[in-house]
């Protein structure tokens, strides 16, 4: 990648008989083969959704030799600092919490033995609506503000914040518009027994989160999906909320617990797409 690149552009495209479904938010059906594709492709310009969009559509273009069978067309863009992978962070909120993106391995297999077919890789995902991709945006957005204390940077972000989010408002809302309401029922008791320790980390990876006294947080699991946490019953989510914005050095309002504990190394969505 060229050092002078500012932005990574995160598209996500799909065949073009789906393009009005998706933009009406309606879940893309997995049975009949709906999916959308998720790339990224460097940009050095302004933050403007007619350029991006052109950057991306040059993108797109390119694919033609992916294995994609059907006329396609790009959905959304968005815009990140940029970074390699950006891509697989907000597919990777997608599969390992909603929805699996293994049949794009099937479509693979169907092209194994044709050496003029450049392989798709992994980035179809199937049964999603445009909502949760969003929300996954959001999601990895928060997550690279809470990375960075630098003035410059910050500024930056929230003008690709609201390059980026303004799109949720394309969307009409009803009365059950919360993060955590838009993903379906983790049942922990699949993964976890009574009396399992859940730990708190800042990034679900191996940094735990402690408190003044230099002591980690930790959760005992009752069953139910609820947790005791020093002398309080809860679920993951708002008890991740309180300790994170206490002792994590985060300022965040709404956030998914399962992606910030962690059991014997691993946070609860891992294990959960296990």
């Amino acid at each position: 990648m060229k050092e002078s690149c500012k932005f990574t552009i995160v598209y996500v495209f799909g065949p073009l008989q789906c393009a009005d479904k998706y933009k009406k938010n309606e879940t893309l059906s997995r049975e009949t083969g709906e999916w959308v594709k998720i790339g990224e492709t460097e940009y050095n310009g302004p933050i403007d959704e007619e350029a991006v969009m052109k950057k991306a559509m040059n993108r797109i273009n390119d694919e033609t030799r992916t294995g994609i069978p059907v006329l396609s067309m790009i959905y959304d863009v968005f815009l990140f600092p940029y970074k390699s992978h950006t891509d697989n962070k907000v597919r990777g909120r997608l599969c390992s919490e909603l929805y699996s993106h293994e049949d794009s391995k099937k479509i693979n297999q169907q092209h194994k033995d044709d050496q003029f077919v450049i392989k798709a890789g992994v980035e179809f995902v199937y049964g999603v609506c445009r909502k949760e991709i969003l929300y996954a945006v959001q999601s990895v957005d928060h997550d690279i503000l809470s990375s960075t204390d630098d003035e410059e940077q910050i500024k930056l972000i929230a003008q690709l914040f609201r390059f980026n989010n303004k799109k949720l408002y394309d969307i009409k809302e009803d009365n059950e518009t919360a993060l955590g309401s838009r993903k379906p029922h983790l049942d922990l008791d699949t993964i976890l027994e009574v009396g399992d320790e859940i730990v708190l980390t800042k990034d679900g990876k191996k940094d735990a989160v402690v408190d003044e006294n230099n002591e980690i947080i930790t959760a005992k699991y009752i069953g139910g999906n609820e947790f005791e946490c020093r002398d309080e019953v809860g679920r993951t989510s708002p008890l991740a909320k309180k300790y994170l914005n206490q002792y994590g050095d985060k300022n965040v309002s709404t956030i998914n617990g399962n992606e910030y504990w962690t059991f014997k190394g691993q946070k609860l969505t891992l294990l959960r797409r296990d």
